[in-house]
């Protein structure tokens, strides 16, 4: 079974799928996204030499845009202009204003820039791929005054061998070997900041993260009841309170900081919104919902039933901010998930 959202009229499409091996996980595919691209696109793509400096450098000159962050269970898009992009172990550095995307350079394995595909009514697009060949972000260039220095990026920079960015046929069904190399910190969660709390979350897709969870003591990790997850979400929304909501992947982290304007179901999606971001996910995609304790403070951290992460919610302001307190009030307020047993530390 699959569900269908077109979000914005020429923006990002999720098709969440529920095939045997899980919900919504990107590598259940037969044939990946670059392939896709290679064998079907009917107009001109080319891959992009250096693609991280390349993307550091030109997505803050884009005058409007929409980006699109995608991981097979949820999908974050938002109109507007990039702020300088962040990586891996950088300060937190991005407000309300602005698209915030924070990646992981080891794992950006190819950017492709495609021309625009005037039948289907898609403007030209840079799309960033893993080594699983799955596409991890797009940017979609929406503004007449930027198709210029789109053609010059796509034209004018060194250009790489598309079919040779295609992943191995065999390695595509060994996720784990396709994972940049890296490690989760050597300390405790509650004792890192938030920023190093998201890499973690980014990291693998959150797969390493996700089993040192389930070891942690009680106080410092619990899993929350799912049924109260949607009714934590509309009081949120109700009471204003501010949070940052992230979605990610193998390499980018896209993230808003606000607060929600609503939330809404569609079919058997969730659609939040906050400005101009809309956010996508699939409740049946997910099958743990986790309260993680860091330094300052507390986050919400959805996991699918392979273990990547798809959704965090998390509070970056002062540890003793007011919207923090009430934020870890909210928290650690929820009811915990039946038949969890406590853990002790060792």
């Amino acid at each position: 079974m699959s569900k269908t959202v077109q979000d914005n009229q020429a923006g990002p499409r999720l098709i969440v799928s529920n095939p045997a091996l899980g919900s919504g996980h990107s590598y259940s595919r037969r044939r990946n996204d670059l392939t896709n691209l290679v064998v079907s696109s009917s107009h001109r793509a080319r891959a992009l030499d250096e693609p991280v400096d390349l993307l550091f450098s030109w997505l803050p000159g884009f005058e409007k845009v929409i980006a699109s962050t995608a991981n097979g269970c949820a999908v974050m898009s938002e109109i507007g202009i990039y702020q300088k992009p962040m990586s891996v172990g950088d300060d937190l550095s991005f407000d309300n204003e602005g698209i915030a995307i924070r990646l992981l350079p080891a794992a950006v394995e190819t950017l492709v820039a495609l021309d625009a595909d005037k039948t289907n009514h898609v403007p030209p697009t840079l799309q960033m791929f893993d080594a699983s060949g799955t596409t991890t972000h797009t940017c979609y260039i929406a503004s007449i005054s930027d198709q210029l220095a789109f053609d010059v990026l796509m034209y004018g920079t060194r250009e790489r061998e598309l079919t040779q960015c295609l992943p191995n046929p065999v390695l595509s069904f060994l996720s784990e070997a396709l994972c940049p190399a890296g490690s989760l910190p050597s300390q405790s969660f509650q004792d890192l900041g938030t920023c190093a709390n998201l890499d973690a979350c980014l990291l693998n897709g959150g797969v390493s993260r996700r089993q040192r969870l389930v070891t942690l003591p009680e106080d410092e990790a619990w899993q929350i009841d799912r049924q109260v997850v949607l009714h934590l979400l509309r009081y949120l929304s109700d009471i204003r309170q501010p949070f940052s909501l992230g979605v990610s992947n193998t390499s980018c982290l896209q993230l808003k900081r606000g607060r929600l304007d609503s939330i809404t179901q569609r079919g058997e999606l969730i659609e939040l919104t906050c400005g101009a971001c809309r956010t996508f996910f699939d409740p049946a995609a997910i099958s743990e919902y986790w309260v993680v304790r860091s330094r300052q403070s507390l986050s919400l951290e959805c996991y699918t039933k392979l273990g990547t992460c798809a959704l965090t919610f998390v509070q970056d302001r002062a540890a003793d901010s007011c919207f923090n307190r009430s934020w870890m009030e909210i928290l650690t307020s929820l009811p915990r998930a039946h038949g969890t047993q406590p853990r002790q530390s060792l």
